[in-house]
């Protein structure tokens, strides 16, 4: 009985660190946090929530950190 509780407990882990690392507020899991970017929450949630963009997104991520105005035109 203690064998299958450590299990248990060892499962509840693994799966409590998988959903912290799939719950990430940076841009690509690796860029900037969404309230670090200038185009915001609403980018972020439609464009930076995905771990491999497109070649297009990721050129607009990077265009739009040294240029804000371009986020209305890059992330409609």
């Amino acid at each position: 009985m203690k064998k299958v509780f450590v299990l248990a407990a060892l499962a509840a882990l693994m799966v409590s660190t998988r959903a912290g690392a799939e719950a990430s507020d940076e841009w690509f899991n690796t860029g900037a946090s969404w309230y670090e970017h200038p185009c915001g929450i609403q980018a972020f949630a439609k464009y930076g929530r995905t771990t491999e963009p497109t070649p297009e997104v990721r050129e607009a991520y990077e265009r739009t950190l040294k240029n804000p105005e371009l986020c209305s035109k890059l992330f409609p």
